[in-house]
């Protein structure tokens, strides 16, 4: 009991969900670029076309899947961590809840 078996967890091989034109995708990244193909589904239902032209008209189109593709693939330096991930952790750390502790040893009581 409490065995197991260390080639899943110690041989870095990454799972994958799905296989999108050679690219393998876990299950995040595959919900990351669905997220992004549909914010960009519907950014062009919103914001008219810019120009006549075929494909620069709609090149800002991209820019939502862009970005998702961005948060779910890049890894932050320092941490290994996604940048999504660090991203939230340090939203989440600045809208925590704080707790001063201190203690009043300069300011004199007054009677």
């Amino acid at each position: 009991m409490g065995e197991y078996h260390p080639i899943p967890y110690q041989s870095r091989i990454k799972e994958k969900f799905i296989s999108l034109f050679g690219i393998g995708l876990s299950l995040s990244q595959a919900i990351w670029w669905a997220i992004g193909g549909l914010l960009s589904y519907q950014m062009s239902k919103v914001v008219p076309r810019l120009g006549t032209d075929w494909f620069y008209s709609r090149l800002h189109y991209a820019i939502p899947f862009a970005v998702c593709v961005f948060l779910c693939h890049t890894k932050h330096g320092p941490t290994g961590l996604p940048v999504w991930k660090y991203v939230l952790d340090i939203v989440r750390l600045r809208m925590r809840q704080r707790k001063f502790l201190y203690r009043r040893l300069s300011i004199p009581k007054e009677d």
